[in-house]
């Protein structure tokens, strides 16, 4: 099959990228042509975050860098060269409203006998913007039948569209490479091996809850004298509230704040160390973040809420707390003096069933 993945990809970090890296692997493996359609410009500098929105020192797949998110002309030349590379399919992928009007623009115009699917990432925002819905339905109504990596999703789709989608599952990522050892990590980023560890990984951000995983380490450090909280990521709000807190309450000594995002062959390290990845998210669509850790061994306690419970089972593969300072202590106190090899025995046996393959070939057959 001839296949146009659109989305960013190389140099764009982050986890839409990686995701469109590994699903166009895929496909070539499986015998599919693929031409990846790049971004020239995603975000103006002016809607971006954080400090870049490029990886450093990553070699991958040549993607051609034709569209600017926010010029219509860019959008209707990839239009034309699209028709002269006479695709079978074509899989756009889709996280915020913001890319809508380019989305539709070139389902719309492009044949109707060429198939067009969507892997959707977010249904909303995180801050949930005004307008999303109306964006998301603009988009949805551009496509042949859509596809999400999480229940919660899908369900937000379903519930509000009359739309034809499908739910998958988020696969395991493979670019991040395989376990160390924990004395190798250790000593790779000068942490201390007398301490036990659990870690917050990826973007801080106001929904993702860690001023209240910091507020239950007091009574964690109590019970576990030895835990040290890493918490690992680039702030996308304030950093000022997350280090004040840990001054108010005394922490300076239990968490260690790295403030940066994590170039990819740093990530395996930080991976190998922890007991538990932790979660305390107040919301979320879905989580990369658990495909992830299940891809290093790693079980994961989390909030009970939608777009996060469908991926961990309770006692299982890790733990779920309902949202407060006391449960959250609970389940953490209640993991680091449980029998973890029980949890690892159990990711193990699950990860063959969220391989890429998997996911590539239940992707294909239900388009």
């Amino acid at each position: 099959m001839n296949i146009i993945l659109i989305g960013p990809h190389y140099p764009y970090r982050g986890g839409i990228s990686d995701t469109n890296q590994e699903l166009s692997k895929c496909l070539v493996r499986k015998g599919h042509k693929v031409e990846l359609i790049n971004f020239k410009l995603l975000y103006p500098k002016v809607l971006f975050p954080g400090k870049t929105q490029y990886e450093k020192n990553i070699k991958s797949d040549e993607s051609l860098k034709l569209l600017s998110s926010i010029n219509p002309l860019s959008w209707l030349s990839t239009i034309n060269y699209i028709r002269k590379q006479k695709p079978d399919l074509i899989i756009t992928t889709y996280w915020t409203g913001f890319l809508s009007p380019c989305y539709f623009t070139l389902n719309s115009i492009l044949s109707s006998k060429i198939k067009k699917i969507g892997i959707i990432h977010n249904s909303v925002s995180h801050e949930k913007k005004i307008f999303e819905k109306i964006f998301l339905k603009i988009y949805l109504y551009s496509l042949d039948k859509f596809f999400t990596l999480s229940r919660n999703v899908f369900k937000e789709i379903k519930n509000t569209f009359k739309v034809d989608g499908l739910n998958l599952f988020h696969p395991l990522p493979l670019k991040f490479g395989d376990k160390v050892s924990r004395n190798e990590a250790l000593k790779k980023l000068n942490l201390d091996s007398n301490k036990k560890y659990i870690l917050f990984f990826g973007l801080i951000r106001d929904y993702k809850g860690v001023d209240m995983l910091i507020k239950a380490m007091p009574a964690l450090i109590k019970k576990n004298p030895t835990l040290n909280l890493l918490i690992v990521g680039e702030n996308y709000v304030s950093i000022d509230k997350y280090l004040n807190l840990i001054n108010d309450l005394n922490l300076s000594n239990h968490i260690i704040l790295i403030n940066k995002f994590i170039q990819t062959e740093m990530v395996k390290y930080w991976f190998s160390i922890p007991e538990y990845v932790i979660l305390p998210y107040k919301s979320a669509s879905q989580s990369g973040i658990i495909p992830l850790a299940t891809h290093f061994d790693l079980p994961v306690i989390c909030s009970n809420i939608n777009g996060l419970k469908e991926s961990v089972n309770d006692g299982v593969t890790g733990f779920l707390f309902n949202r407060n300072e006391k449960n959250i202590f609970e389940k953490i106190h209640y993991g680091l003096n449980f029998d973890r090899s029980i949890l690892i025995k159990n990711i193990t046996n699950k990860k063959s069933k969220l391989r890429w393959d998997n996911f590539v070939e239940k992707l294909l057959n239900n388009i």
